[in-house]
């Protein structure tokens, strides 16, 4: 498998071999990235995923902590990391081989995060509240957003840090 580099992902929002597009199907992200640990239908854990049967959607492809979430046979909202079992605070990949993780790292502070990326030449759109007073969204160049939030917004010296990342369905 090629590594997975989550800077390139940040900066141009490729996912190694794979560009997340709202119409694309799971047997996209397979023929890309391979088969994923698990595919399960939130709704009915004992379905088992069958191509194009609308009855297993909304439909999550699980590789490690990267979820790929479709809530139609051709439609995928996002993929989405909010867990980091790996090394360090990293997330892990579990069949995919997840590179160059920089500032996403369970815990970076929101500052570290505007710091590390100036450095790495990744790109911020924008940085916006979401759900004030505790969390923020920054969006990359790439069109991935990365969630920081506070554990203790009312704390003396509460950061908002890094939570999770996704890339969702763009906004019309």
């Amino acid at each position: 498998m090629t590594p997975i580099s989550l800077l390139d992902f940040l900066r141009l929002g490729a996912f190694g071999p794979y560009t997340p597009t709202v119409h694309c199907t799971p047997e996209d992200v397979f023929l890309a990235l391979g088969a994923p640990e698990d595919a399960y239908a939130p709704g009915d854990l004992d379905r088992a995923y069958v191509a194009g049967d609308a009855r297993c959607f909304p439909l999550i492809l699980a590789y490690g902590d990267v979820e790929f979430h479709f809530a139609a046979p051709s439609e995928l909202t996002t993929l989405f990391v909010d867990s980091f079992s790996g090394r360090r605070g990293t997330p892990d990949g579990g069949p995919l081989k997840l590179a160059d993780p920089g500032p996403l790292r369970e815990g970076t502070s929101l500052a570290q995060f505007e710091a590390t990326a100036a450095a790495l030449g990744i790109g911020i759109r924008s940085i916006r509240p979401y759900s004030p007073p505790y969390a923020f969204v920054a969006l990359t160049e790439g069109g991935v957003e990365v969630g920081f939030e506070h554990d203790d917004p009312d704390a003396p010296g509460s950061e908002p840090v890094l939570r999770w990342f996704c890339w969702t369905h763009p906004k019309p």
